[in-house]
């Protein structure tokens, strides 16, 4: 994935994915260090690196769930690694990649004065489970703060309700509706 400054696309992509108008690009340091951060969390999902993935998910999002569950956050991570490790098993993933292009981002602030920056990325990748292959299309939330990129796939109201009660900003976001379809 390689990020470049496009000003009018951007500004486009953004109407097209519900972004603010006030989306911005990428600074290159910005633009560097998520091109880094999501090349590394498709190549965990590529390889069923449960580990790896569920390390990129927003800790405030897993503080969130583990409320929610009632799980403590130390169990929840390990519970959520053996959860995603067992998906592994049961479904090879494939093809997994991030479209060209120039993301852009969105700045928000926190009610704890913590800035954020935000993206949506578009993913795409195969799955294969007993026997059926589907070609799949789906948006994944970026979202840096602290200086580190972590990731989130948003794929319907539920996930956007979680999402959105850690990062509140993003209750106003229409994100783009994850597809799919068999693959040949």
């Amino acid at each position: 994935m390689r990020l470049r400054h496009q000003f009018t696309i951007s500004l486009l992509v953004s109407s097209l994915l519900g972004l603010p108008v006030a989306a911005r690009d990428l600074t290159p340091e910005e633009a560097g260090t998520l091109d880094k951060a999501a090349a590394s969390y498709l190549r965990a999902v590529d390889k069923g690196d449960a580990a790896g993935i569920v390390a990129a998910l927003p800790p405030r999002v897993l503080t969130v769930f583990g409320a929610a569950s009632g799980i403590e956050e130390k169990n929840l991570q390990k519970k959520l690694v053996e959860q995603t490790a067992a998906l592994m098993k049961t479904t090879d993933f494939r093809d997994v990649a991030a479209a060209e292009g120039t993301p852009v981002a969105g700045d928000a602030q926190l009610a704890d004065g913590t800035p954020v920056v935000w993206s949506i990325l578009k993913t795409s990748f195969v799955s294969e489970a007993d026997g059926k292959a589907m070609q799949n299309w789906q948006p994944l939330l970026a979202l840096s703060e602290g200086g580190k990129w972590y990731f989130l796939r948003v794929e319907g109201p539920q996930s956007k309700q979680l999402a959105a009660i850690a990062y509140p900003f993003l209750a106003d976001i229409d994100f783009p509706p994850a597809a799919s379809a068999p693959a040949n």
